[in-house]
């Protein structure tokens, strides 16, 4: 029989057989960066090595500090990619050191590697995933904060930056449910988190005790401890009801957060990435950990201005996706919103938290996502920005009271969502503003529009006959006119054979376009009418050409 082996983490250096996630780490590991150890079992590992691979990892335990547990953790090929993050589609599971219990956790992650919902979003994002993966296994860190960063990276540094802490363990940041203390590169204030659950992951004594049992949390490094109540536990996780007051003002003191974004740009250069998603945790002692690192598939938003107060018919939040979409009000219930079925294409789609399991509701096509709490460095408002659905985060509750149906415009960008007000009511209004903007039309218009689009592109179906296009030379002659293309509103197929003077393009979560090759670079707006109405509003990354 053949044999395949367990290797150290930092030797993992096989996307095919050790995946994204670990060797990404392993690579961090090389430059000096602070990764905790582990092991990679790697995707060709054989079901019946499965007994013979868990024994390995816990005589390995043994050498190092697993007095929290341990937590194994999918790393696939296609994970942690360029185009296709994959952020929250994969298990992770924590364990206590059991071989039944490890056993159960590492099969666990392994049947991860393929589901529906994960095959339509590779699908989506022209990603082919593979049927196995491996799984790294590393000791349990107990955190005092822990959280998300996102950057994009200059040669002197980091640009612009993003950062979400959460007490315990990152999962509430992650998985949506919570939101974090928030800091941003154009804000010397952070935003306090709103946090009532804090996880962590227990020892074997701790996982033992009954709700309503007390454990001191991991303090800030020269903080005395602070005691919390367990709710309850499992899976390896205390989760632990937040504590009040509060004894530290914030999370991440300035200089804990500086260290972290000197370490995060250390990262994306060893990377060779232009924008860095990490996953950090900071323990008692101050010592800073990098659990993942990966691609900034589509970059953050901007912080919200200041707004102006609401006037009951706007509710502001965080920019969580850019983009603006318009549709009826539909409340995805948590039971419910894993059902494609349930989600109407082009609704927008209110719900309290849109977590991992919402992926095959953001495949359903609404029209945006309007979400009362979490904020966009979510596993799911990362998919939200790679197939270009506006969302807004962190929303006041009074909006899952809004009547279903209602017509609702969702801005990403400016982190708001208003009831959109319909052409009887506005009647005299002037058309929206599109200067700078491609705008999608069925039919070329009869006359040069004088509304300052940059671009007018002609929507194309897929099986369609492509719309009439001008050739090169019968374009030159009409100067005057904004440069005219096709746009097609989803990734596949390719565009049917172009005249001359075009060019296929791909817009990552938008579809693809026909361009004039001399017009210069496609605009940074798309937007489409319905009447006088602006119904929709992506800001648009052209890939490169194919």
């Amino acid at each position: 029989m053949h044999s395949v082996e367990v290797i150290r983490l930092a030797d993992a250096i096989d996307p095919a057989l050790h995946g994204g996630k670990a060797t990404a780490l392993a690579t961090m590991i090389h430059h000096g960066l602070p990764v905790p150890d582990g092991l990679v079992l790697p995707a060709d590992l054989p079901d019946d090595q499965l007994t013979s691979a868990v024994s390995t990892v816990l005589d390995w335990a043994t050498s190092v500090d697993t007095h929290y547990g341990i937590v194994a953790r999918s790393s696939a090929p296609a994970e942690d990619g360029p185009e296709a993050s994959f952020a929250g589609l994969h298990t992770s599971r924590f364990t206590p050191t059991h071989p039944e219990a490890l056993l159960a956790a590492v099969r666990e992650v392994r049947a991860s590697a393929m589901t529906p919902a994960l095959a339509a979003y590779a699908a989506r994002r022209r990603v082919r995933p593979t049927p196995h993966l491996a799984v790294l296994v590393q000791p349990a860190i107990r955190p005092h904060a822990a959280g998300v960063l996102a950057a994009a990276r200059h040669t002197d540094g980091l640009r612009s930056w993003a950062l979400d802490a959460v007490r315990g363990l990152a999962l509430p940041v992650v998985d949506g449910s919570q939101r974090g203390e928030r800091h941003h590169s154009t804000s010397d204030n952070p935003t306090p988190a709103e946090q009532d659950v804090i996880l962590l992951p227990g020892t074997v004594d701790e996982l033992r005790q009954p709700p309503g049992e007390w454990i001191a949390l991991p303090a800030a490094h020269g903080q005395p401890p602070q005691p919390a109540k367990i709710q309850s536990s499992a899976a390896g996780l205390l989760h632990l009801y937040a504590p009040a007051p509060i004894f530290d003002a914030h999370l991440l003191n300035t200089s804990t957060r500086n260290r972290l974004l000197r370490l995060a740009g250390r990262a994306a250069a060893v990377l060779n990435l232009d924008r860095i998603d990490v996953e950090w945790a900071v323990t008692a002692d101050d010592t800073i950990h990098i659990l993942q690192a990966r691609p900034l598939t589509s970059p953050v938003p901007d912080p919200a201005h200041d707004a102006l107060p609401g006037d009951g018919s706007v509710w502001h939040g965080i920019p969580a996706a850019p983009g603006r979409g318009t549709g009826p009000a539909h409340h995805q219930h948590p039971e419910a919103i894993a059902l494609t079925d349930q989600t109407p294409a082009g609704a927008v789609l209110i719900c309290d938290n849109i977590g991992p399991e919402a992926l095959p509701a953001l495949l359903a096509s609404p029209a945006a996502i309007a979400a009362t709490s979490g904020g966009p460095l979510s596993h799911a408002a990362i998919v939200a920005r790679e197939i270009g659905i506006p969302c807004v985060t962190a929303l006041p509750r009074e909006l899952l009271k809004v009547t279903p149906g209602t017509q609702l415009t969702v801005d990403g960008t400016a982190g708001t969502v208003r009831r959109a007000v319909t052409a009887e009511e506005r009647p005299h209004r002037q058309p929206p503003a599109l200067a700078g903007a491609a705008v999608v039309t069925p039919t070329r218009p009869t006359a040069i529009p004088s509304d300052e689009r940059a671009a007018t592109l002609l929507l194309h179906l897929p099986g369609d006959e492509l719309p009439l296009l001008r050739e090169a030379t019968e374009a030159a002659s009409h100067p005057t006119e904004p440069p005219v293309g096709v746009f097609q509103p989803s990734e596949e197929p390719p565009l049917p054979p172009l005249p001359t003077g075009y060019q296929e393009h791909h817009l990552p979560g938008l579809g693809r376009i026909a361009w004039p090759t001399d017009a210069g670079p496609f605009p940074g707006l798309l937007v489409a009418l319905e009447g006088r109405q602006t119904i929709h509003e992506r800001p648009t990354y052209p890939a490169k050409p194919t």
